[in-house]
């Protein structure tokens, strides 16, 4: 009896048998009978090597024989996760499709470029987790693997529709919530009209960048992504999320959350022509004005750390008023650490201008208006500066002796406007939430205030594209449809991620450390003899099959590729 395996390929797929069989001659024909004696392919790899070394007069296999394979866990568990949330099924079955489904993983695995992502296909086993066929495996190259995101740039609205479809099906959201970022762009690109200059979150003076606008629901599910042209103020973003929500997902009635610097008036008009609500904020120059209008209620007595609410019924709106203390000391001192800062500032600029004859007034006088501009302190501080002669050493550049002449110098005395510090200080921690709710039976005002505090997550999820995990800065892409493929696959990754942000949480162990751990995990090929070799995945650890006991995720012992 021997240990045969046996392969055979069905639709572009390998599928390998291990089989214990025995051979015969025929005596009449002298021919060679094979005989099956049994099928051990979904037999333990343990019972499979106890058959061999029984076959081999019980010697053990040596541990020189054991060598470690391609990785494989990483990628199934993303798979798995990526079929869960109707990725797979959206992004489709071609060629093209299945290089999106395998940059969309390569960013969740390894967050690095396209060739990286290619070099990493040859570590590992996703090209046949995702069904690549050996044709498709052989023309996978540093040119053909960018054809993903070209399917990606081309296929973006029809996948974000079928998704949105497949995950809500007949229980669409209540809120969305919606936010702008923007991601710097390094390298060289052609004819670009989305790479330019703009308001750079990512405070990368001198570096173009893309404007990124992103739709969540309230558990920070990304719903769409959207890249705009760098120069873009964020106001201009929020129509076509409006437009999106009415024409593509087909939503009657939905509230929308966005910060007071996106929702503004000509918004909330459009908003209410779609049939839908919205809850957003409004700035302390609003609020200002809504305390010294006579024709309003609000006044600094609602401003209080539990929840305050006022309805307007004829402009039906809604106000959440609330002053945070906490945020209200931290502002009161940042702002004493600031004019110390300043008092600081200014004796290093005078000791200067005192010590150096050639000095300037004018330019001691024009630093301190710039510094007090810088630290936004101009409402409430100025400052009197006067002079008076004295003697000051100087030496002479030329002969190198030290010389006395007579300068005027300076004393510089900083002036605080205590009563409008106080003005200013009154609003300190104050925040004003405004919404279309007005029916406190359906939604009341912790809902409302609740709502509004959620849009954090949208914050968190640019957190963890740009930053934390998926790393999507700088971008390095030569034209602007790879650019957009580019980031709405980080949006694909993004839902990935945050599933299994779930999934680590509910088994109570550490992100970072889990992934590591999970992304180590490879097959190992046990060589028996010259002509037979097993690879297996070995058994992990209690916690991380509790992780996928949470996830009902079964890791193969076998690999059958």
């Amino acid at each position: 009896m021997y240990i045969e395996i046996s392969k055979k390929t069905v639709k572009n797929r390998v599928y390998e048998y291990i089989l214990l069989r025995k051979s015969t001659r025929d005596k009449k024909s002298g021919k060679i009978i094979k005989e099956t004696i049994a099928n051990l392919t979904n037999e333990p790899v343990e019972q499979v090597m106890s058959i061999v070394n029984a076959l081999k007069g019980n010697k053990a296999v040596n541990p020189k024989d054991l060598h470690q394979n391609k990785k494989i866990a990483f990628s199934l568990v993303v798979y798995f996760i990526m079929n869960l949330l109707g990725i797979v099924k959206a992004i489709g079955k071609t060629s093209e499709a299945k290089i999106a489904i395998v940059l969309v993983a390569a960013r969740v695995i390894i967050q690095s470029s396209r060739l990286q992502a290619l070099k990493w296909t040859k570590r590992d086993y996703i090209l046949d987790v995702v069904s690549f066929s050996q044709k498709e495996k052989d023309k996978l190259t540093d040119k053909t693997i960018y054809k993903g995101l070209d399917y990606l740039y081309t296929n973006q609205d029809t996948i974000e529709n079928e998704l949105f479809q497949s995950y809500y099906k007949d229980n669409p959201p209540k809120r969305v919530f919606y936010d702008v970022t923007s991601s710097y762009v390094q390298g060289e690109y052609e004819d670009s009209e989305l790479i330019d200059y703009g308001y750079n979150r990512d405070k990368k003076r001198g570096t173009k960048q893309v404007v990124i606008g992103l739709l969540c629901d309230e558990d920070g599910h990304a719903l769409s992504i959207h890249t705009y042209p760098g120069n873009t103020n964020d106001v201009k973003t929020f129509a076509d999320q409006l437009d999106k929500l009415k024409q593509r997902f087909k939503l009657d009635a939905i509230t929308v959350v966005g910060d007071g610097g996106m929702i503004k008036s000509e918004d909330i008009g459009k908003i209410k022509e779609l049939g839908y609500d919205y809850i957003t904020s409004i700035g302390k120059p609003s609020i200002k004005k809504l305390i010294n209008d006579t024709d309003s209620k609000i006044d600094m007595s609602l401003f209080d750390e539990e929840l305050q609410e006022l309805i307007d019924e004829d402009k039906g709106v809604r106000y959440i008023l609330r002053q945070n203390p906490s945020r209200r000391d931290e502002i009161r001192e940042t702002r004493e650490s600031k004019i110390t800062r300043l008092q600081e500032y200014i004796d290093i600029r005078v000791e200067y201008y005192n010590t150096h004859y050639k000095a300037k007034s004018e330019t001691l006088c024009k630093d301190i208006d710039k510094k007090i501009s810088n630290l936004k302190l101009s409402q409430f501080i100025s400052y009197d500066i006067t002079y008076k002669d004295d003697d000051i050493s100087v030496t002479n550049p030329k002969t190198k002796e030290v010389e006395t002449k007579t300068k005027a110098l300076a004393t510089v005395t900083i002036i605080t406007d205590e009563e409008a510090k106080q003005e200013i200080a009154k609003l300190d921690g104050c925040y004003v939430v405004i919404t279309s709710l007005i029916d406190t039976t359906k939604d009341t005002k912790e809902d409302i205030h609740k709502a509004y505090k959620t849009l954090i997550k949208v914050e968190n999820a640019f957190k963890t594209i740009k930053t934390e995990y998926l790393e999507i800065r700088p971008l390095y892409l030569r034209t602007d449809s790879r650019i957009k493929g580019h980031i709405f696959l980080s949006m694909l990754a993004y839902n990935i991620v945050l599933k299994l942000r779930g999934y680590i949480s509910k088994a109570d162990l550490d992100f970072k450390d889990t992934i590591q751990r999970v992304n180590d995990i490879a097959t190992v090929k046990v060589q028996f003899t010259k002509k037979i070799a097993i690879s297996y995945i070995p058994t992990v650890g209690e916690d991380i099959q509790k992780l996928f006991d949470i996830m009902k995720f079964k890791l193969p012992h076998k690999v059958s590729y």
